[in-house]
């Protein structure tokens, strides 16, 4: 069988994998898709199941190395921005737009493409696919479960590449993902003003992308911190209600809407939410609480992403992103940040699954630029801005790196995929393969 890189892009995309959490969960459909391409070429596959998440999984041949590829085949919501239909593939020349096409379904492509060059060779190592379908939230049920999993077969590799990159660049460190949650509870009075409704904006340098990891502060432009900072430009504003695009934690909302009172003792008296008020103040302050952190080449950031409330209570998430596993020092950061400006119900930092850091000069990183110098493909050896299910990986004695086709628009409206770097990248992999199995290696 022969498969039509374009083709199998436009299956995958209309599939409607949109990972939301608990409510929205994506089928198996997907992943029995990908399954039964692996199956024609000559793979044994399995389907994992935790907790209502689905990885497909494939391996093949046998012999001194095991080597995994790992995509995953979930996507973000689509949010707004769209020109063409995210789940229908748009072609314009070498660009294919759809949600997912970048990320991440574009390198699963590839990885078919391998298996499909690979069903025609006998290289002496044991290669394996998998695709999973929580990446978008964490990874706990797809790639630790398939960590986990691969453990127990006694299948665990010697070699990881996760295919969950951008730009055909080796990625080989990635900062850790600290979720964090912060609580107060409401406390309404009443004050006599004038009310008004202001809208702030969320602008991003050169990409659409509104993925958080991606946002460099001093550059780009945070709609919560742009509330925030009207607040401290206008200390004497009171803060009533908010709502904004709020789509998923690792999301940057496209606008947030305050609703202000300007205080007048000559107009009408209404009501407003001290500790809402007080939450959009200190949101600069937690941007900038200070923790020890190994340094990042992308920097350090609090992303306030998603603000809701439920009964009384106020819920602030931040994603945060940085070179530490050290979710007590995070914590203590930030009620130093808030003391004497805001009342906390509650404050939980998560640990995260910890950051990446890999030897740019491992065999595994030296054999896929010595692949990738031979497809005359230009690359660069970098830090990742996201995380990525390698961190499931990491430590575990396992070499990675990521990689990814040409592509932006990362999270954002628009998401786009160069078919001609999906093609490139599947004969990158195979010469990484046969150049790592070789007797007598380059690398």
């Amino acid at each position: 069988m022969t498969i039509d890189s374009v083709d199998v892009l436009t299956k995958l995309v209309s599939f409607d994998t949109r990972n939301d959490g608990p409510e929205k969960k994506p089928s198996k459909e997907c992943p029995e898709f990908i399954n039964n391409l692996l199956n024609d070429f000559s793979c044994r596959t399995e389907l994992l199941e935790s907790d209502g998440y689905y990885t497909a999984f494939g391996r093949r041949g046998q012999g001194r190395y095991k080597i995994l590829f790992l995509a995953h085949f979930d996507i973000v919501p689509f949010g707004d921005g769209w020109k063409s239909d995210p789940l229908s593939l748009k072609i314009d020349g070498d660009i294919a737009y759809g949600r997912g096409t970048c990320d991440d379904k574009g390198n699963i492509v590839s990885l078919l493409l391998l298996a499909e060059r690979l069903a025609e060779a006998d290289l002496p190592c044991t290669i394996m696919f998998a695709a999973s379908g929580d990446e978008e939230i964490g990874g706990r049920n797809g790639a630790e479960f398939l960590k986990n999993w691969l453990v127990k077969q006694g299948l665990f590799p010697d070699f990881v590449v996760i295919a969950d990159g951008i730009h055909q660049q080796i990625i080989h460190r990635r900062r850790n993902a600290l979720p964090t949650f912060i609580k107060v509870k409401e406390e309404i009075s009443k004050i006599k003003g004038k009310p008004e409704t202001v809208r702030f904006t969320t602008e991003t340098y050169g990409s659409d992308t509104r993925h958080s990891a991606y946002l460099r502060p001093g550059v780009d432009r945070h709609a919560m911190l742009t509330a925030s900072k009207y607040l401290d430009m206008h200390p004497q504003v009171v803060v009533k209600d908010v709502r904004g695009a709020f789509v998923k934690s690792n999301v940057v909302p496209d606008w947030v809407e305050l609703d202000i009172i300007h205080p007048d003792p000559s107009s009408v008296e209404g009501t407003y939410d001290i500790a809402l008020t007080n939450l959009m103040r200190s949101i600069l302050s937690i941007s900038q609480a200070a923790f020890p952190t190994r340094h990042s080449d992308k920097g350090k950031i609090i992303c306030p992403n998603l603000l809701s409330r439920d009964s009384t209570l106020w819920t602030l998430y931040c994603d945060i992103r940085a070179m530490t596993n050290d979710n007590n020092a995070v914590e203590q950061a930030i009620q130093e940040a808030v003391s004497g400006k805001l009342e906390l119900f509650s404050l939980k930092v998560s640990g995260g699954a910890g950051y990446v850091d890999v030897d740019p000069n491992s065999r595994l990183i030296r054999a896929m630029k010595w692949a990738l110098e031979k497809e005359g493909i230009f690359y660069s050896v970098i830090e990742g801005f996201g995380g990525s299910d390698s961190r499931y990986f990491a430590g575990q004695g396992a070499e990675l790196f990521d990689f990814g086709p040409q592509g932006d628009n990362t999270h954002g409206p628009n998401e786009w995929v160069s078919l001609k770097s999906i093609r490139e990248n599947a004969n990158a992999f195979y010469t990484m393969i046969e150049v790592l199995t070789r007797e007598k290696s380059p690398v």
